[in-house]
């Protein structure tokens, strides 16, 4: 047969043609769905933005390659794609099409004009990427996606909500949380990200209240970060068990911490100051005092403002003057002290980031934007002792990036805190790869606050909320068919967006009045968060959630703890009290050069495209999957190419069977250890043993360790060992017992690695499927171990035969003996014989011509070695008829030289004419070397010298013949 071509991204596009002609894909699908045993692939909603980068494809690659393996363990295995569609991310896009700056310049544009915008951008690379992630091998429903923005999926969302309506788990409050300026809306913790600012760091004076007058001399020294956040001052901490000084500056008396006297008086350029007394901080409790901004505000009057309160949790002497600035309206810390103590609550800040009227001058003015501005102002009402830049981490919207600004607004929130201890407890029944995860993600459930679900914005799933304005009732809905029940004029193919959803009304169940929905959309986390129950189409139908939930595997990047994961465990506590999740594997981020994020700017960007184009499909998936163990690794086209030495020697096998031998696919049940030899049982123990392995690790989907495994048997077991130990037996009685040990190897080899390299081993199937054989290698359970096979003793043998072997090559070396040259005998020295079964793998890995054990020093001419409890001797006396042998092989290496450099094929028989000085020597070893070289010899008479190359070692000068070959 014909030696196929070196695999390549060509051949890969012939396998992509006969899936689609033959509707393979299809086919697989549909014959997976007939089996009764379900394992629900859970598939975490993408956005469809472009065209896919090197995380998308790792992430669709583990997961097909889990899909293709649970389908061949005989599930039926739900594979349904998901994106995600809503969320400010889409609406970011619009805005900078349009050139947007600010949700005015939407509502100018027309919030339905805005929304059919984001509804067409979320969705037109949807097919782009579906058919990317085909080409990848990804054999998912396709044609079928769920659509976060479907009315269908909608309600889904809408079912968790009234669930956590109806176990008072929702609330409406005004709390301080996370708001992004640029995007106008509250965000969620998971929206959260950090990186290193500066800021400005001062040190103002607030002057103490004496009698509702200003003391002229005394004051409070503060200190802060956040300057936007002063308007909104109603308080000063200080510490009940901390020292504080009454610092004498010129006319002035300072109250700071005393261990941070001097470091403040550095700051501020103070040298001359006096320390007049010193307190505890329980003493300055009560103590009342003007903010300098009063004079430009127009806040109203606020009672039990501006007082020393006492904290022992939130006060420290690390940084600062030891008396910190209390807004309890723009900080979780000063919220919770603030409102114990009694301190109003007061958020002078719009969302969109500009200070309200009530703040007088200082109106208009951007937070943290203009904290200079601020400052100025500071410093002209001379409360500024110092200002200089501080350094330090700082939240940002992980959308945006735009910094985010701490204040109290009014939205609705879900009672988290009041499950946590049962999410933690669902969490330990989860099975985290790596297991690690599973402490991270512990740690973080054990950090959540109630959650803030409520966004300000337009495209996402609204809230299904309706208010009564006149009595205040509220109705919360699970589905459109109850609007309808509650007097809703509406149809079933309503859209459920904004701004056709805000246009439904009700009429009132309690009163006379019109309900009207609360105008906010949810955070878009809470659409993936019930994914799990969404994809099933759940609760509109029930036949897929009762087979499938929860689901079997989750497979994501670590992003995904404060995403994903958490918002599905929340929501699935919420509706069923249990977990939604049964195993997680987790993934890393592919990095550019240099172990950093791929960026254009940085020039590190790899797209899937470029690997498939320079190598194939299956160097990618097989990079992937060997790569991913659960953290970030990098690209590296160094080790694309190291996997090309797997994928050349799998297919030289390939090769090797096809050219040498037949190629004839033998299943599993045909295959017997009947008239094999001790070298076939052993490889057949080794794959069987690798079955069992990649299967367990398959199974736990730790794909790299089992890519791991199959390499080393590819390369060192099959390769390396058998194939090299069988090549003299091919032209023996034995060879069907290679050709038959080799196709079973090979057949059961392709089934295997079959979820890795689709491509790969469909082309290969298909070369070598005979009649009668299924259509497609995708179409064949995953091999199972047969255990019988499998021989733990053999195994054992042939590893120390391969370490003697290891010595036997040393030895030779040493001794300037080619292997070529077959030496008389190995002899090892051992208390006990350990070769029952491989002392002719021995002789033949080592080309002698005996092996023998024996319990004593043998006598002679020997090179010796030991290896733990052994010693090895090599015998190196060489007589005339052994020299001569060595002869006989360096001919038939030249004879195979010539070939190669006639480009012949192996399996090509040829005529060569033999010259030489001796015609003895030929007629002796003729036939070994027509054996040898496939050829027919014609011994020449004639007398033609030449050697062909000067003799390199004391040995070879020994050989005096001389040889000319003609083909």
């Amino acid at each position: 047969m014909k030696e196929l071509e070196n695999f390549s991204n060509k051949l890969e596009q012939e396998m992509k043609v006969y899936w689609k002609k033959n509707n393979i894909q299809e086919k697989a699908r549909e014959e997976n769905a007939k089996l009764a045993k379900g394992f629900y692939f859970m598939d975490g909603p993408p956005y469809a933005t472009g065209h896919i980068h090197m995380g998308t494809a790792l992430n669709k690659v583990l997961k097909d390659t889990a899909i293709r393996f649970w389908r061949m363990k005989q599930f039926h295995v739900f594979d349904r794609p998901g994106y995600d569609t809503h969320g400010v991310p889409i609406e970011h896009k619009i805005e900078q099409e349009h050139g947007f700056k600010n949700k005015k310049d939407i509502e100018g544009f027309g919030v339905k004009k805005f929304v059919d915008e984001c509804r067409e951008f979320a969705t037109k690379f949807i097919e782009t990427m579906n058919e990317e992630f085909q080409d990848l091998g990804v054999w998912m429903d396709w044609s079928n996606p769920y659509l976060t923005l479907s009315n269908e999926y909608i309600e889904a969302v809408w079912f968790a909500f009234k669930k956590a309506y109806e176990k008072d788990l929702l609330y409406l409050d005004k709390y301080p949380a996370h708001v992004c300026s640029r995007c106008d809306t509250p965000v969620a913790y998971n929206e959260i990200e950090y990186t290193k600012i500066s800021d400005p760091s001062i040190y103002i004076k607030f002057k103490l209240n004496k009698k509702g007058k200003e003391n002229e001399n005394k004051f409070l020294v503060i200190w802060t970060t956040t300057p936007w956040t002063l308007p909104g001052n109603t308080g000063v901490m200080v510490h009940p068990d901390f020292d504080y000084s009454f610092v004498k500056v010129e006319k002035e008396e300072w109250i700071i911490a005393k261990e941070l006297v001097e470091k403040v008086m550095q700051i501020s350029g103070v040298k001359d100051f006096k320390t007049v007394k010193t307190v505890k901080g329980k003493e300055l409790e009560g103590l009342t005092y003007f903010n300098p901004l009063r004079k430009i505000m127009k806040l109203p009057e606020l009672e039990n403002a501006y007082r020393v309160i006492l904290s022992s949790r939130y006060v420290n002497l690390e940084e600062g003057s030891g008396l910190v600035h209390t807004a309890p309206g723009h900080g979780k810390e000063d919220y919770l002290q603030g409102k114990e103590a009694g301190l109003p609550v007061i958020s002078p800040v719009n969302t969109d980031g500009t200070l309200k009227e009530v703040t007088g001058e200082l109106a208009g003015l951007r937070a943290k934007k203009d904290d200079e501005k601020i400052i100025e102002k500071l410093e002209s009402l001379q409360a500024l002792i110092a200002s200089q830049k501080y350094k330090h981490d700082y939240p940002i919207c992980w959308r945006c990036k735009t910094p985010l600004l701490m204040m109290s607004i009014k939205q609705w929130f879900f009672r988290v805190t009041a499950f946590r201890e049962k999410m933690l407890e669902e969490n330990k029944k989860v099975n985290w790869v790596p297991s690690w995860m599973s402490d991270r993600f512990g740690n973080w459930l054990e950090s959540l606050s109630d959650w803030p679900v409520s966004r300000t914005r337009y495209w996402g799933t609204p809230l299904p909320i309706w208010l009564c304005n006149s009595c205040n009732e509220q109705l919360v809905v699970a589905a459109v068919s109850e609007l309808i029940k509650a007097g809703a004029k509406i149809n079933e193919e309503i859209d459920l967006h904004k701004p056709e959803i805000d246009e439904v009304t009700l009429p009132c169940r309690k009163c006379k009045g019109t309900m009207h929905r609360t105008p906010e959309v949810l955070d878009v986390w809470f659409d993936s968060g019930v994914s799990s129950w969404g994809a099933l189409s759940f609760p509109g139908r029930k036949d897929l959630f009762e087979k499938f939930w929860p689901a079997d595997l989750n497979i994501e990047g670590t992003d995904q703890v404060r995403g994903w994961w958490n918002s599905q465990m929340i929501l699935s506590t919420i509706c069923f009290d249990e977990k939604p999740f049964e195993n997680i594997a987790v993934h890393g981020m592919v990095l550019g050069a240099g172990k950093l994020k791929m960026s254009k700017s940085l020039g590190n960007v790899v797209a899937p495209s470029e690997v498939i184009e320079k190598y194939s499909r299956s160097h990618l998936r097989y990079f992937l999957l060997a790569s991913s163990k659960g953290e970030d690794f990098e690209f590296k086209w160094d080790e694309i190419k190291e996997i090309n030495k797997f994928f050349n020697v799998l297919w030289n096998t390939y090769n090797f069977v096809n050219l040498y031998l037949e190629l004839n696919p033998i299943n599993d049940s045909d295959f017997t250890l009947n008239d094999l030899q001790a070298e076939d049982k052993w490889i057949a123990s080794k794959f069987n043993s690798l079955i069992l392995e990649v299967d367990k690790n398959f199974s736990h989907y730790t794909y790299s360790k089992g890519l791991s495994l199959i390499n080393e048997f590819v390369l060192e077991e099959l390769s390396r060992t058998y194939i090299k130990l069988v090549r003299e037996r091919l032209s023996s009685e034995s060879k069907e017992a290679v050709t038959k040990t080799l196709n079973y190897l090979l057949f059961n080899l392709l089934k295997v690695l079959s979820p890795v390299t689709p491509h790969l081993t469909e082309y290969l199937y298909q070369n070598m499927k005979k009649k009668g054989m299924k259509e497609s290698i995708h179409f064949y359970e995953f091999p199972e171990a047969r255990e019988e096979f499998i021989n733990p003793e053999l195994e054992n043998e042939l590893s120390k035969v391969k370490e003697i072997t290891q010595i036997v090559l040393a030895l030779r070396e040493e001794n300037k003996l080619r292997l070529r040259w077959t030496l008389n005998e190995v002899i090892i020295k051992s208390g006990k014989e350990f070769l029952k079964n491989t002392k002719h793998i021995l002789a033949k890995a080592c080309n002698v011509k005996k092996v023998s054990e024996t319990a004593k020093k043998p006598k002679g001419k020997f090179a010796e070695k030991e290896l733990n409890e052994l010693t090895v001797y090599l015998d190196l006396h060489a007589d005339k008829e052994l020299k001569d042998e060595w002869e006989a092989r360096e001919l038939i290496r030249r004879i195979q030289d010539k070939r190669k450099q006639s480009k012949l094929n192996p399996n090509d028989k040829v005529k060569i004419k033999l010259f030489s000085d001796d015609q003895k020597f030929l007629s002796d070893f003729k036939k070994l070397i027509e054996s040898e070289t496939n050829s027919e010899i014609l011994i020449e008479k004639e007398k033609k010298t030449g050697k062909g190359k000067e003799a390199e070692t004391e040995l070879e000068k020994l050989i005096e013949r001389s040889f000319s070959i003609e083909i």
